[in-house]
C-alpha cells in the first residue's frame, strides 16, 4: 500500500467533516438567535420597538427605532409596501372627513 488513503475513505472523511460542520452552523445560528431575542427584548422594553401590521399581508413587523437607523418600509413577509402608498380617492376622503365630524 501506498499510503494514499481509498475513496472510500475519503468518502467517510467528508461525510465527517459536513457533519461537523453541520453542527457548528447549527450552534452558530443558535447563539444569534439568542442574541436577537435578548437585543428585541431589550428595545421593547426601552421603548425602542415599533410594531407595525403591513396592510398587504396582515403580518405584524417588529422593527426598532433608532435615531441613526434608516427602516426599510418594505414587508419581510410579502416583499410589499407596509403602507398602502395608493393615492387617496373620494371615498377615502369622505371616510377620513366623517372620522374628524365624529371626534368633535
Amino acid at each position: 500500500m501506498s499510503g494514499k488513503p481509498t475513496v472510500k475513505q475519503m468518502q467517510g472523511e467528508v461525510a465527517e467533516l459536513k457533519n461537523e460542520l453541520s453542527q457548528f452552523a447549527n450552534a452558530l445560528v443558535q447563539e444569534v438567535m439568542k442574541h436577537n431575542t435578548l437585543i428585541y427584548a431589550l428595545l421593547n422594553d426601552m421603548g425602542k420597538m415599533e410594531k407595525i401590521i403591513c396592510e398587504n399581508c396582515g403580518e405584524e413587523v417588529a422593527r426598532p427605532v433608532l435615531k441613526d437607523l434608516e427602516n426599510n418600509d418594505d414587508c419581510p413577509s410579502c416583499g410589499k409596501s407596509l403602507f398602502i402608498t395608493k393615492q387617496a380617492d373620494l371615498e377615502d376622503l369622505s371616510y377620513i372627513a366623517d372620522l374628524n365630524d365624529n371626534e368633535e
